[in-house]
């Protein structure tokens, strides 16, 4: 077992230590690096199996969406480094680990597997820990709002088609990893040329339906995103008609932020871009 490696003293081998340094200082140079770039829109193994319309935006419209906050940032770096940690730990407890982000192309549309992990193709996934139940669970297959099963069958038809693949999670939190297994037969339903080529004639064409409706909030008669829309960073192109055409309206609740269509009793929390109440004295 890979965390077992914490209890029993390991002597991590020189070779891995330094690979591990330096794979990690080049991720960090060349991640700060690219956050100075335009976006680049390109259709991508690792976004077909989002929604079309989502699709849409991160192909033809790149730079329009939500700029990424700095922590934000800093999440996705320490994701990357957390990728870095756990191939090497596979690595040390003895696992046989190839195919480390080798280029794959399925009908012109490139992407990189992290790795084939004793001869599963891994995709591995760093997570808080609401989602990190989701794979402990497995309960993705349910609520898998960033496509990572279409992108994980993407990546096993180029590398071991007709075969299972597996997601390797972290609780960025609590330091619990999990393996969640996807039968081949769970991956064949994505029929992966097929889904790229529908992929491709929709970022080629007019910008398709949106994604999902509004749901209810609470019983207050408001209307809000549901979580799928909260997290694209397009949701105020996308929902610019909302509010009678003056877009969305966002409400920071204790559980954090709310992004309303409809307003028909005004929330008893801060408005985000409110005008300010005035007061006279």
């Amino acid at each position: 077992m890979t965390l077992g490696l914490f209890n029993d003293g390991h002597q991590l081998h020189e070779a891995l230590a330094g690979q591990l340094g330096l794979n990690i200082g080049n991720l960090v140079r060349d991640r700060l690096g690219a956050y100075g770039e335009e976006r680049r829109g390109t259709l991508r193994l690792s976004n077909i199996g989002r929604p079309d319309r989502q699709v849409w935006y991160e192909v033809n419209d790149p730079n329009g969406g939500e700029p990424l906050p700095a922590n934000t940032k800093t999440k996705f770096l320490f994701g990357d480094v957390w990728e870095q940690l756990l191939l090497l730990l596979a690595k040390a407890a003895g696992h046989e680990v190839t195919h480390e982000q080798v280029e794959v192309d399925v009908g012109g549309v490139k992407g990189h597997p992290d790795a084939i992990i004793d001869g599963v193709v891994v995709d591995i996934k760093s997570c808080s820990s609401y989602a990190f139940k989701k794979f402990r669970e497995g309960t993705l297959r349910e609520s898998d709002a960033f496509g990572y099963i279409g992108q994980l069958a993407g990546y096993v038809h180029s590398l071991k088609p007709g075969s299972e693949g597996a997601f390797l999670a972290v609780d960025k939190v609590s330091g619990s990893l999990c393996l969640l297994r996807v039968s081949a037969e769970e991956l064949g339903k994505y029929n992966v040329p097929e889904q790229v080529e529908h992929k491709k004639r929709v970022v080629a064409g007019e910008i398709p339906d949106r994604c999902f409706e509004d749901v209810p909030e609470g019983k207050s008669g408001n209307m809000k995103l549901g979580v799928n829309c909260s997290y694209c960073g397009w949701k105020h192109k996308c929902w610019s008609d909302a509010n009678d055409g003056n877009g969305l309206r966002t409400f920071l609740y204790s559980t954090g932020p709310v992004f309303l269509t409809k307003v028909e009793r005004l929330p008893n929390v801060f408005e985000v871009g409110a005008a300010p109440v005035e007061f006279e004295f």
